[in-house]
């Protein structure tokens, strides 16, 4: 299931350390709809990062903006100087969310509509305008080509970033969505995926988290991820439950939400 989310703005400006704030929207929309459901998915402030999230979120700017280098405020300790994307205050935002757990979409669905606005930042308010559910594609093939609606993110077990360039990528690829799917169904891979790149290439992340700042006094991480069109083969329910939760790590950060092209 997924949904696409038109959020008016106050002010045409959105900086590239945006994923740490519309974690927050969609946290806060949850404890809107049901706190306590937020609680099992967000436990603690210290520890939520390592529950399995059953989704993927991406966002979406409008279609002409401008790239300029200004100071922004995410959070009170946090004021930086980098890229902000501007833009018409006419335009919209978007934010798609996909997600494998009818019961997650549902408290997000209630808690945007409960909640309205969301202050991003000191300049930038968000406006609930209107929430779309939105057709998804049926996966009846053991082949599926996707194509990226946010950077995928996968890793070594050492936490070392592996593009799908590298010979160990595909061993990687299958033991993290394993140990999801094991964590979000409570059943891993039905069978082996099998990645084959079509046209992807490295994107580097900047990605900032209050916990990362606290602990190491830096601003931001930066991520090695990838971007592009690539086939997957495998068992259809592994299949279409990467299109529903997301491909990679850190999907309820803003990563590897994914559409299906053919």
């Amino acid at each position: 299931m997924r949904i696409e989310i038109l959020f008016g703005v106050s002010v045409g400006k959105l900086p590239i350390l945006y994923r740490q704030r519309f974690m927050d929207l969609i946290i806060t929309a949850l404890k809107e709809s049901d706190s306590e459901y937020a609680a099992s998915l967000y436990p603690d402030k210290s520890e939520h990062l390592k529950v399995a999230k059953p989704f993927a979120f991406s966002v979406s700017l409008p279609g002409e903006f401008v790239v300029k280098k200004e100071k922004f405020k995410i959070d009170d300790d946090l004021e930086v100087e980098d890229i902000v994307f501007n833009f018409d205050k006419s335009e919209k935002l978007s934010m798609y969310v996909s997600s494998l757990d009818p019961v997650f979409l549902m408290h997000l669905y209630n808690g945007l509509l409960r909640l309205r606005d969301f202050q991003f930042n000191d300049e930038l308010t968000l406006k609930t305008n209107r929430v779309f559910m939105l057709k998804e594609k049926e996966i009846n093939e053991q082949v599926v080509i996707y194509k990226t609606m946010s950077p995928i993110l996968i890793e070594t077990q050492d936490d070392k970033p592996i593009l799908p360039d590298d010979e160990k990528f595909n061993l990687n690829f299958n033991a993290i969505h394993d140990r999801i799917l094991k964590d979000v169904r409570g059943h891993g891979l039905y069978r082996e995926l099998l990645f084959t790149p079509v046209k992807v290439k490295k994107q580097v992340v900047k990605h900032t988290l209050k916990d990362f700042r606290k602990q190491t006094g830096k601003p931001f991480m930066t991520f090695t991820a990838f971007d592009g069109i690539f086939k997957v083969e495998g068992d259809t329910r592994d299949l279409k439950a990467l299109y529903q939760m997301g491909i990679g790590l850190r999907t309820g950060q803003g990563f590897g939400m994914v559409e299906v092209i053919g």
